[in-house]
């Protein structure tokens, strides 16, 4: 915040400078100059600042396998985040779902989905609603087995 307001401020001062300076230029062709260099005086202000060592505008490198495991774990929690609106929706609550998957050639492979449900929910109820819905076959455990 401190170098917007840094920034800011050099850019006033520099437009107060050079609308004194304009009003100061001769008329003609030695005006057409000074306007030439107001202008880049005013220009080189804009973009000044972000010289500065203390802004870092590289951005993080990243390897194929660390872009793979981030595709995969946002595709792990798409899964999982499916899955438990589909059992909400059906009215499961208090269900814990987690899924396991793999990429190969571009496909989106499902290792796993384990749901664990209370005890007062019928196991193979829930299994069959989700293949019936998403199309996985699911692990259904209640909680504490």
């Amino acid at each position: 915040m401190e170098f917007l307001k840094e920034w800011t401020l050099t850019i006033c001062i520099t437009l107060v400078i050079s609308v004194i300076f304009s009003v100061l230029t001769p008329k003609g062709n030695m005006g057409k100059f000074f306007k030439i260099i107001l202008a880049t005086f005013i220009f080189l202000s804009f973009i000044y600042p972000f010289k500065s060592d203390e802004i870092d505008f590289s951005f993080p490198e990243f390897s194929a396998e660390e872009l793979a495991q981030e595709q995969k774990d946002t595709y792990e929690k798409t899964v999982t985040a499916q899955t438990l609106q589909a059992l909400e929706s059906q009215g499961y609550k208090s269900c814990s779902v987690k899924s396991r998957i793999s990429l190969k050639d571009n496909e989106i492979l499902i290792k796993s989905l384990t749901i664990t449900a209370p005890d007062s929910y019928n196991k193979d109820e829930i299994k069959k609603y989700i293949f019936d819905t998403l199309g996985i076959n699911a692990e259904v455990y209640y909680l504490g087995e």
